[in-house]
């Protein structure tokens, strides 16, 4: 039976839990967060809707490297990953044994901010996005206008060069985040599991790695192997 784990119940966990408790089908919930207050405001809430769930207090990190090598989870599992930091590459790093490296100039993309963990978000939005977004496939949902190219475009073709190394673009991977529901997005577990194993089979060099749906996206950039 298909589970699906969401990685943090903070504020924007509950409004995945949310959006879960309000839907007539059987849903199979795992909540995961180590912060045990957390936790217990998930719990109230699924409960008074009458959905099946579990929770785990484990690091979120922790957690998806665990369940991550576990086939019957890869079959058919999707992660919601609300917790704050690139949760997707921080399980690439733990299991690829390899660092992360500083930008060391701005990547040319729209709407940049950086992080407390050497990752740089992006958006094509210069706006905060309305919580119902279902992310139309051609246009901008707030705006109404042409969506060209997505940011899954750009990223992919994003020419980035280390100072030290000007001759050589890096690679650019990509998760793709797929719209759930309204302003909420994830991806099944196998995904996530091929590219890991993907880059640590055919990339053994820098690159960069990002996690991201049409419009905003996350990105770090991982070491070389030792």
């Amino acid at each position: 039976m298909q589970r699906i784990h969401i990685l943090g119940c903070g504020k924007f966990g509950y409004r995945a839990l949310e959006f879960y408790a309000q839907k007539r089908e059987p849903q199979n919930l795992v909540l995961v967060d180590s912060e045990e207050e957390n936790l217990v405001l998930g719990q109230q809430l699924l409960s008074s809707a009458n959905v099946d769930f579990s929770t785990s207090s484990r690091d979120a990190v922790d957690y998806l490297v665990t369940l991550i090598n576990d086939p019957e989870a890869l079959q058919n599992d999707w992660i919601i990953p609300t917790v704050p930091l690139h949760l997707a590459f921080a399980v690439l790093r733990r299991l690829s044994r390899r660092g992360q490296l500083p930008w060391t100039t701005r990547p040319s993309l729209p709407n940049l901010f950086a992080g407390e963990r050497d990752e740089i978000y992006s958006s094509l939005a210069d706006f905060l996005c309305p919580s119902d977004c279902p992310q139309p496939r051609s246009h901008c949902f707030h705006t109404g206008k042409k969506r060209d190219p997505s940011l899954l475009n750009l990223l992919a073709r994003l020419d980035y060069r280390l100072q030290h190394e000007q001759c050589r673009k890096l690679p650019s991977l990509i998760l793709p985040s797929t719209q759930i529901g309204p302003g909420l997005g994830g991806f099944p577990l196998r995904r996530l599991e091929r590219i890991i194993s993907f880059i640590n089979n055919r990339c053994p060099g820098p690159l960069l790695f990002s996690t991201a749906c049409r419009c905003h996206g996350v990105t770090n950039i991982l070491a070389s192997q030792q």
